[in-house]
C-alpha cells in the first residue's frame, strides 16, 4: 500500500517519534538555545582578548627580530671584514714574495719531487705549506724558483690560520696553475694532474673583468677541490707589472659558518639563514633543515667535482623555491625588512645585509613559538569552555534520555495496539483469520480491536463461499461443455451426412470454443486449489532435459500456428540433475511456454537457455521476442486475472497462468521471476534446486 504523502513531501511518522518531536519543539530547543549562547558568548569574549594579545605579541617580536637581524648581520660583517682585511695583507705579502729572490735549505728542496706525470709537489710534511704544480706547464727552474720565493710565505701563513677560527685554510694560486696552501694535506690524492686552477671561480673572480677595484671579494658557495666541503673564499689578486700573476685566498667553510657565524639565540624556535648575492643559501643550520626540507651541503665526492666548477644545486637558490620566492623577491628590493612567509607553518622574517660581501642574514621564526605564553593562556580557556560544554552535554543527555525513555512509555500504550491492529488487518488482506484480540488499556482501541476480529471472520467465511462457490461452478460448468465439446466432435465426424467447408469451420469453431472454456475452467479450479494449499507434492531427482523437450512437443502445434520459432539452447557441459515435482515442473513449464508463444509476434522467436553459474540451483531462462512488458507493470504479472491491457484483445486467456506458474514454483521448491524490456521481449527464469546427496530419489 502505498504511503500518503503531504504537500511538503512528508509521510506519516510513528507515534513515539511525533511525541519525540513535540518534547524538542516545546522544551528542549529553547533551553539548549539559552545554555549555548552563553557558552558562545563566553566563546567569542576569549578569542577577541586572544586575537588582540597575538597582535600585540607579534608586533613586539617583529620589532625585535628586526633588530635581531642588524645587530647580527654587522657583526657577521665585522668578522667577515676582519678576514678581508687580512686577505688583503696576504696578497701583498705575496706580490713582495714573488718579486724577491729566495733562499731555501737543502732541506726545503729535498721535500719537494716532480711525479711521472710532471707533478711537482711536497712529499712530507715539516710544519709548512703543501705544494701542488699541476704540470699544464711544464715545471723547469723558473717555476721551482717562484716555488723557493713563496717558502717565506709559510710563518705568515700559520699566523692567519691560528688566528680566527672561521679560518679553514690559506692558498696562493698562480697563472701556471701553482697552489700553494696550508695547513699541509697530501695534494696527489686530491689534486688530478695537469689541473688548470685559472679555470676556476676561486681564481678567475678575482681578476679585472669580475673584481675591477682590485681588493679582496668573497666568492660564492663551491666545493672545495682542495677536501674541506662546502665553503666559501675571500680572495685577492696578485698583480705583476703588467698582469694578473696570482690570486690568494681564505676559505671559509659552510660548516663552520653553520656552528659559530650562525649559532645565533633567537626567540621561539628561530633560526638564521645566510643567502649569497644571487639567492644561494650559502649556510643553513638543523632548525632550518627540517623546516625548509633539506639537508645542508658539508661534504662531498670530489671523483669528479675537482674536474670542474662546483655550485649548490638549484634548491638552494631561494629564488627558484615557490615558499621562499616571494620574501626572495622582497630581499632582492629591500636592504633590510620584515615580512610573513608560509613555511609548513606561518613564520615571521627579518632580514638585514651584510656589509662587504652583501649577503642577506634571514632570521625566521613561527609565529607559534613567539606566541607560546598567549596560546597557553588560550589553551586554558578552551580548557575551561570546553568543560562546561561537556557538562552540558552530560546533563542534556541524561535530560534526554529520561524523556525519550517518558515518550516511549506514552507512546506504547498508544503505539502497541495501533501496531497489533496493524499486523491483523495485513492479516485480513493476505486472506488469514485473526483470534481474538487481547485486551487493551485504552477502551477506543479495544473496540476497534474487537470490530476488525469480527470483519476478520466475515472476510474469512466470504473468501470460503467464493472458494466454494468456484469449485462448484466450475464442475457444474464442465459437464455441459463436455456434452457440448462431445456433440461438436460428432457432428464434425459427419455419420449422417457431410458437412460443407462453412458448416464443418462452425462446428469447429463450437469445439475450440469449448476446449478454451473447459481449460479456464481447470485453471480456475487449479487456482482454488492453490489457495487452498490442497496439492500433494511427489519430489524427486530427474533429469531436467526430457521434461523442457516434452513441454517444447507440446507447445510446437500453438507455435507453428502462430509462426513463432521454438529452440533450445543445450549447455556444452550436461546439465545437473535437479529435485522437484515432476508434475508440477511440467505444468510450470506448459504454462511459460504458451504464455511466450501466446505473447509473442508472428514470426517470433522462443529461446530456452540454462544457466550453472549458480552452486545449488539449475536456472532456466525462457526468453521471447514480444513487445514486452513496462517497468512500472511487472510486479502485475504474477497477480490473478490480470492482463496488463489484454483484456478486450485477440489474445484469449483469463490472466491466471502467470499466478499458477509462480504458486506451483512456490510449493515445488523453485523460484520465479522475469525481466523484460518494452519493444524487446521477456526473460522468465525459473531456478530449479540441484539434486544434492541424499535426496530422496537421487542415483
Amino acid at each position: 500500500m502505498p504511503r500518503t504523502i503531504d504537500a511538503k513531501g512528508h509521510g506519516p511518522i510513528p507515534l513515539n517519534k511525533w511525541l519525540w518531536r513535540s518534547y524538542i519543539k516545546a522544551a528542549l530547543f529553547p533551553l539548549l538555545l539559552i545554555e549555548f549562547g552563553f557558552v558562545g558568548v563566553y566563546l567569542i569574549t576569549s578569542r577577541v582578548v586572544y586575537d588582540r594579545s597575538a597582535s600585540a605579541i607579534t608586533r613586539i617580536s617583529e620589532t625585535m627580530l628586526r633588530d635581531d637581524s642588524t645587530r647580527e648581520a654587522n657583526i657577521i660583517a665585522h668578522r667577515l671584514q676582519s678576514i678581508s682585511a687580512t686577505t688583503r695583507i696576504f696578497s701583498e705579502e705575496t706580490a713582495r714574495a714573488l718579486a724577491t729572490p729566495g733562499t731555501v735549505s737543502d732541506e726545503e728542496k729535498a721535500r719537494h719531487s716532480l711525479s711521472p706525470e710532471g707533478v711537482f709537489y711536497t712529499t712530507k710534511d715539516t710544519g709548512g705549506a703543501a705544494v701542488f704544480y699541476s704540470g699544464i706547464v711544464p715545471v723547469g727552474e723558473a717555476e721551482r724558483e717562484k716555488v723557493w720565493r713563496t717558502v717565506r710565505l709559510d710563518p705568515l701563513m700559520k699566523s692567519i690560520k691560528d688566528s680566527d677560527p672561521l679560518i679553514a685554510q690559506l692558498y696562493l694560486n698562480t697563472r701556471d696553475s701553482y697552489n700553494r696552501i696550508y695547513p699541509y694535506f697530501d695534494v696527489l690524492d686530491i689534486y688530478p694532474p695537469k689541473m688548470d686552477i685559472p679555470s676556476y671561480n676561486f681564481y678567475y673572480e678575482a681578476d679585472r673583468a669580475h673584481n675591477p677595484s682590485g681588493g679582496a671579494v668573497w666568492t660564492d658557495a663551491y666545493v672545495d677541490p682542495a677536501g674541506d666541503g662546502w665553503m666559501v673564499s675571500s680572495i685577492a689578486p696578485v698583480y705583476g707589472p703588467d698582469r694578473l700573476e696570482a690570486v690568494v685566498g681564505i676559505d671559509v667553510t659552510i660548516k663552520t659558518i653553520v656552528e659559530q657565524v650562525l649559532d645565533i639565540k633567537l626567540p621561539g624556535d628561530g633560526f638564521a639563514v645566510l643567502i649569497g648575492r644571487d639567492g644561494t643559501i650559502l649556510a643553513l643550520p638543523p632548525k632550518g633543515e627540517d623546516r625548509l626540507g633539506m639537508s645542508e651541503l658539508i661534504g662531498y665526492s670530489y671523483a669528479e667535482a675537482i674536474l670542474q666548477d662546483k655550485f649548490k644545486p638549484a634548491e638552494f637558490n631561494i629564488f627558484r623555491r615557490p615558499d621562499l620566492a616571494s620574501i626572495a623577491l622582497q630581499m632582492q628590493a629591500e636592504p633590510a625588512g620584515v615580512s610573513k612567509v608560509d613555511l609548513q607553518e606561518p613564520m615571521i622574517a627579518a632580514w638585514s645585509t651584510v656589509a662587504g660581501p652583501n649577503w642577506r642574514l634571514l632570521l625566521l621564526t613561527s609565529e607559534r613559538s613567539l606566541l607560546t605564553e598567549a596560546t597557553n593562556l588560550r589553551d586554558q580557556l578552551g580548557f575551561v569552555s570546553t568543560s562546561m560544554v561537556a557538562i552540558l552535554v552530560l546533563f542534556y543527555a541524561g535530560f534526554f534520555a529520561y524523556l525519550w525513555r517518558r515518550s516511549v512509555a506514552m507512546s506504547a500504550r498508544v503505539a502497541r495496539p495501533l501496531g497489533d491492529l496493524e499486523q491483523r488487518m495485513v492479516l485480513i488482506s493476505e486472506g488469514g483469520t485473526v483470534p481474538p484480540s487481547a485486551p487493551f488499556e485504552i477502551q477506543e482501541l479495544q473496540t476497534v480491536g474487537e470490530h476488525l476480529a469480527t470483519m476478520g471472520d466475515k472476510l474469512d467465511a466470504a473468501n470460503r463461499a467464493k472458494s466454494n462457490f468456484l469449485s462448484s461452478m466450475s464442475h457444474e460448468l464442465r459437464t455441459p461443455l463436455t456434452a457440448i465439446i462431445g456433440y461438436a466432435e460428432l457432428l464434425e465426424a459427419s455419420a449422417g451426412r457431410k458437412l460443407d467447408g462453412e458448416r464443418l469451420q462452425q462446428v469447429q469453431a463450437i469445439s475450440t470454443a469449448g476446449w478454451t472454456l473447459v481449460k479456464l475452467v481447470d485453471a480456475v479450479l487449479e487456482l482454488s486449489r492453490l489457495e487452498h494449499r490442497d496439492l500433494r507434492l511427489a519430489t524427486s531427482s530427474m533429469d531436467l532435459m526430457p521434461l523442457v523437450e516434452e513441454a517444447l512437443s507440446r507447445a510446437r502445434p500453438d507455435a507453428e500456428r502462430m509462426r513463432v520459432t521454438l529452440r533450445i539452447l543445450a549447455p556444452e557441459a550436461p546439465l545437473p540433475s535437479v529435485v522437484s515435482d515432476p508434475a508440477l515442473l511440467r505444468r510450470i513449464l506448459d504454462q511459460l511456454l504458451s504464455n511466450a508463444v501466446k505473447y509473442n509476434l508472428p514470426g517470433g522467436l522462443v529461446e530456452v537457455s540454462f544457466g550453472l553459474g549458480a552452486p545449488d540451483t539449475v536456472d532456466l531462462s525462457i526468453r521471447d521476442t514480444g513487445l514486452g512488458i513496462a517497468t512500472d507493470r511487472q510486479a502485475e504479472v504474477f497477480q490473478p486475472f490480470q492482463r496488463l491491457g489484454h483484456e478486450n484483445g485477440a489474445i484469449s486467456g483469463a490472466g491466471i497462468g502467470m499466478t499458477i506458474a509462480q504458486r506451483l514454483a512456490e510449493v515445488s521448491g523453485c523460484r520465479l521471476s522475469l525481466e523484460s524490456t518494452p519493444g524487446k521481449g521477456t526473460i522468465f527464469l525459473l531456478r530449479i534446486p540441484r539434486t544434492r546427496q541424499g535426496t530422496p530419489g537421487a542415483a
